[in-house]
């Protein structure tokens, strides 16, 4: 084959066909080029991998919800750099709220378990090297119960790939405040 052959390719747009002429030249710009978006494509999948989370937290039932003994949640959230102090992006978890049962003149009354599946939009602001603080709003799905207005504020120390948060959650079905204090830690990946 010579040096400045050409490679012809028959495009189909359509119900015409179109042949592209490529020099040996055009066809290694070509595969630079492919190459260098791939790069870049695998650099910002890397890169952004370090903005997903995982989350364990419990707490302490307040406000409507005192009658129950124990909250627990899971989430998993993504975030990413929108500038240089702002990670925005969102975030799906479930919420346990344990049953505690009431004595009451008439006997043992059962409250049921409270579980809810949270999605939300996820803000945090980093104020100092280590410190953020952030909100979560959203929708929280009823599981066997009602859903409601989901709003978490949350204060917490970055430690790497390790997250120690504290939070207040607080779901409002129906008019009534479903809420709890948390601590939890978060893993990044």
């Amino acid at each position: 084959m010579q040096e400045n052959s050409c490679i012809f390719y028959l495009i189909c747009l359509g119900s015409e066909f179109y042949y592209l002429r490529w020099t040996k030249q055009n066809v290694l710009i070509m595969r630079k080029l492919l190459l260098f978006f791939g790069m870049i494509i695998l650099g910002v999948t890397a890169s952004a991998q370090k903005n997903l989370t995982a989350g364990l937290y419990a707490g302490v039932p307040v406000s409507d919800t005192e009658d129950y003994s124990f909250h627990g949640s899971a989430e998993i959230a993504y975030r990413v750099n929108l500038i240089n102090l702002l990670d925005v992006g969102g975030l799906v978890g479930y919420s346990h709220y344990f049953d505690d049962d009431v004595r009451t003149d008439f006997g043992l009354f059962d409250n049921g378990d409270l579980q809810y599946l949270p999605i939300a939009a996820s803000a945090r602001l980093r104020l100092l090297a280590i410190l953020f603080v952030g909100t979560d709003l959203g929708y929280a799905i009823g599981l066997g119960n009602d859903g409601g207005f989901y709003f978490r504020p949350q204060v917490g120390v970055d430690l790497g790939i390790v997250n120690l948060v504290g939070n207040y959650e607080s779901i409002s079905p129906d008019g009534a405040n479903v809420g709890s204090v948390n601590a939890g830690i978060e893993f990044r990946f």
